[in-house]
């Protein structure tokens, strides 16, 4: 496969390659890092890296039922050599950026019954009888979205309205970043959470409730309202955030990627909650946006997560396409007028859809697209791919 123009982005879920890859592809010491960051940057045309924040970086609580180990708790996963300090100086030393990739919307859950998980469960091959949550959201459940009974959460995802949970977050990030290097910090948009039953089921914390019923005379617990004020409401707490996040890393001289799904919406497993990419843009809150990410499969392995629960009522849903246009449509018509007015370089997710030469190659040559996102599992385990199986 003919090598690509050096642009491009490479994403590292490492934890994956610890506990799931093979050879060099488990990336466990630095010698196998190097000579994984030269062919990514030969036969992907990497100039940046996105390196995912393992579990054991964050606080919080591993779960597992009698009889079953925590696949992050296993020997593979340990090395003798620190990560946050290695990866950016290798990839400096090769003219490459690193960014620290972490998540937003992805807190985890406590393990859930064994009669619900028998029907109900993340991914049948590793993610069913264990799971993982981060302290904060276990000590904080309050903080958690809520559906408008505030009876039942999604547990996984925290409501942005609160100033504490944005506070937390930056404070995080700031302390992870301190680690390390790193070039910037990529706000991944994606959740492994539970899909939500309906596109507008939770977001109906009092924070958002008190605000609606300021600005529009309406209490969303017990009156009608307007929906798509109230889905522009809580991407307002997101943008607000990110504006946020952004002045902390601006001290510091770090750049802000934030990763998407395509269109207005955050989408599938979240809701309709609006995504305001394009004041994002025009306000220069983000250096790098990325774009068609999709939560419903895992971009490691392609494995659907979630199967049985895809929820209904999105005002665009990329699983299976309602209301979506060709991403060649969406970057002439939607996307390239915003971006060619700012400085926030676009990108294309690519995890999700087999390499095509041709097509990547296309889709480089428009004017709005800076480059294209890669999985290095993917990449550097063809072994697993081929077998569509994380076991031998």
């Amino acid at each position: 496969m003919a090598a690509l123009e050096n642009k491009n982005i490479v994403s590292v879920s490492w934890s994956d390659h610890l506990v799931f890859g093979e050879g060099d592809g488990r990336l466990a010491s630095v010698a196998a890092v190097c000579r994984c960051m030269d062919r990514w940057q030969a036969e992907l045309g990497a100039a940046i890296i996105h390196w995912r924040v393992t579990r054991s970086r964050i606080k919080g609580k591993f779960f597992q039922a009698r009889g079953s180990r925590h696949f992050a708790r296993s020997d593979s996963a340990r090395v003798d050599w620190d990560d946050f300090k290695d990866v950016p100086l290798l990839a400096h030393a090769r003219g490459m950026q690193a960014f620290l990739y972490v998540s937003l919307f992805d807190e985890g859950w406590p393990l859930l019954p064994k009669k619900i998980r028998q029907v109900s469960y993340h991914n049948q091959m590793h993610g069913r009888h264990v799971s993982w949550q981060s302290d904060f959201s276990r000590r904080h459940p309050e903080y958690i979205v809520v559906d408008r009974s505030r009876k039942t959460r999604q547990w996984g995802v925290l409501c942005l309205a609160y100033p504490r949970v944005r506070r937390h977050f930056i404070s995080r990030f700031q302390r992870l970043l301190a680690a390390g290097d790193f070039d910037g910090l990529f706000v991944c948009l994606r959740s492994q959470s539970r899909p939500a039953d309906f596109a507008d089921q939770f977001g109906f914390n009092r924070p958002v409730r008190d605000e609606y019923l300021k600005r529009f005379g309406r209490d969303i617990w017990h009156e009608d309202f307007d929906l798509q004020r109230w889905r522009n409401l809580q991407g307002d707490y997101l943008t607000v955030f990110l504006a946020e996040l952004k002045k902390q890393l601006n001290r510091r001289g770090l750049l802000l990627a934030v990763g998407a799904a395509r269109g207005n919406v955050l989408g599938p497993p979240l809701g309709n909650v609006s995504l305001q990419w394009e004041r994002w843009v025009q306000q220069g809150i983000v250096d790098q946006l990325i774009i068609d990410q999709d939560s419903s499969r895992c971009p490691s392995m392609g494995h659907d997560l979630w199967p049985m629960h895809r929820g209904y009522g999105y005002l665009q849903n990329y699983i299976g396409g309602l209301h979506m246009n060709p991403l060649e449509e969406d970057l002439q018509h939607i996307y390239r007028p915003v971006i060619q007015q700012g400085d926030t370089r676009l990108y294309l997710a690519r995890q999700w859809h087999p390499r095509a030469p041709e097509k990547e190659r296309a889709l480089l040559k428009d004017a709005c697209a800076t480059g294209l996102v890669f999985s290095s599992f993917r990449h550097d385990n063809p072994g697993p791919i081929r077998r569509n199986d994380w076991r031998a």
